[in-house]
């Protein structure tokens, strides 16, 4: 015997059909009864100050982004090369046995690898620009001062030339 309707969709026909039966004057408030009025309006909200900006926290400096950009680069790495060598195992099995499962988890292992790897590539990329970029004096707690002269630099821009263009670097340090 097979099922045509599961039991909510009975229980909601029937409930359709007993209301659908019901006089509309069933629906309505009796006639011996006034409605009540409706109810008053809300008062209007007070206007509310916005909130002072937050500081930044003062205990997270630079350089700790920079080693956790560093970590997750060096995870990404991890993980790229183990799907990697996941992907080129899945080819190797495909050569002997070519199958459609072989293909796809295959394909698969290396989105996974490509992914990966990419954000390797992005986490290192930010993990040495904050590192270069990071004034050892804000990392010691001391207020920077305009007197000292910093030990490093990094400064990028946009390069426009008549046939083409590019992007400049100065690493100074």
């Amino acid at each position: 015997m097979t099922r045509i309707m599961n039991t909510p969709t009975v229980l909601g026909l029937a409930l359709s059909a007993a209301l659908s039966a019901l006089p509309v004057q069933a629906l309505a408030a009796p006639p011996d009864e006034t409605p009540a009025a409706p109810p008053a309006p809300p008062p209007p909200p007070e206007p509310v100050a916005p909130a002072p900006p937050v500081p930044p926290n003062p205990h997270v400096k630079r350089s700790t982004v920079a080693l956790v950009a560093a970590g997750v680069a060096v995870v990404g790495t991890g993980v790229g090369t183990a799907f990697g060598v996941l992907a080129l195992e899945n080819k190797s099995d495909y050569r002997r046995n070519p199958t459609y499962s072989n293909t796809d988890q295959g394909n698969n292992d290396a989105a996974y690898a490509d992914g990966a790897i990419a954000l390797a590539v992005a986490a290192a990329v930010t993990s040495l620009v904050l590192f270069v970029t990071s004034d050892p004096s804000s990392d010691e707690g001391e207020p920077p001062s305009a007197s000292k002269k910093r030990s490093a630099g990094f400064s990028a821009s946009p390069v426009v030339v008549p046939h083409g263009g590019g992007l400049g670097a100065l690493l100074r340090f």
